[in-house]
């Protein structure tokens, strides 16, 4: 049987810790195209001993170094994956028996996040994102700073893929804080340079309610207190996306006050 081709696409920077994990089973598709911007470990050495064809391209923003990489593939069909999510083989089967039926345009995937060693509840709230999908019915949102989940036609069909894709992405106290310190730099200049304006009510009220909705409504709960950590961490960026938005402003004026 024919399958419909598939290419996967990565971008990378200093991701030789899970790579080849990752790189293990994409290996069923047709091509894995990998977009590196400048790593000095083994992450390039890895990705050409399994198959990958690698380009360099300096870092242009989460967006657009990931719609660059996506231009570089072949097929219609793409498949983007981090340097820090595993796919296991049946996942893998799902994916290709999924575009060969050709039922939809675009599909969601589900994340298993990964803190302090171990996977979060089964039974709390999976993070969802687009990440399989014909490229012609998508488009990056190249303004975005961060989270540049793709923006899927208004006339493509869409479905979920049951599965679970393994991330390693937040797999400590100290990385999720590190990397939730970055994007919330990222996303409040994104807001600053769109115009949006600080709210005082937002700043007061942002913590409590991300935390509830982390803890109680994503039932981050059932984990203990690695459900605790990761749900006041989770708030703490909503708190401080406002926080630098209000310090931009503030600064801003400062400056044209003197």
């Amino acid at each position: 049987m024919s399958h419909t081709p598939i290419s996967v696409f990565i971008i990378t920077l200093n991701e030789e810790k899970y790579l080849k994990q990752v790189l293990e089973n994409l290996s069923h598709f047709d091509e894995i195209i990998l977009v590196d911007s400048g790593s000095t470990d083994k992450t390039v050495e890895i990705a050409k001993q399994y198959g990958a064809t690698v380009y360099h391209q300096d870092w242009l923003g989460f967006a657009k170094q990931k719609s660059y990489a996506m231009s570089l593939c072949k097929n219609e069909w793409v498949l983007n994956v981090d340097g820090d999510e595993i796919l296991s083989s049946d996942y893998v089967a799902a994916i290709q028996f999924a575009v060969d039926k050709q039922k939809a345009d675009a599909y969601r995937l589900y994340f298993e996040d990964i803190f302090w060693q171990l996977p979060m509840s089964v039974n709390s709230k999976k993070r969802s994102i687009v990440r399989l999908y014909n490229k012609n019915k998508v488009q990056f949102p190249t303004d975005r700073l961060v989270h540049e989940n793709v923006k899927v036609s208004k006339t493509a069909v869409q479905q979920n893929l049951p599965g679970l894709v393994t991330h390693y992405g937040y797999q400590s106290t100290e990385v999720l804080m590190e990397k939730q310190n970055k994007y919330s730099s990222l996303k409040a200049q994104e807001k600053f340079n769109k115009g949006k304006k600080p709210s005082w009510l937002k700043l007061v009220l942002v913590f409590p309610l991300m935390f509830v909705k982390a803890y109680f409504i994503e039932r981050m709960f059932l984990s203990g207190r690695r459900g605790l950590v990761h749900a006041y961490i989770s708030a703490m960026y909503g708190f401080l996306k406002e926080a630098k938005l209000h310090e931009l402003h503030f600064v801003e004026k400062n400056r044209s006050n003197k």
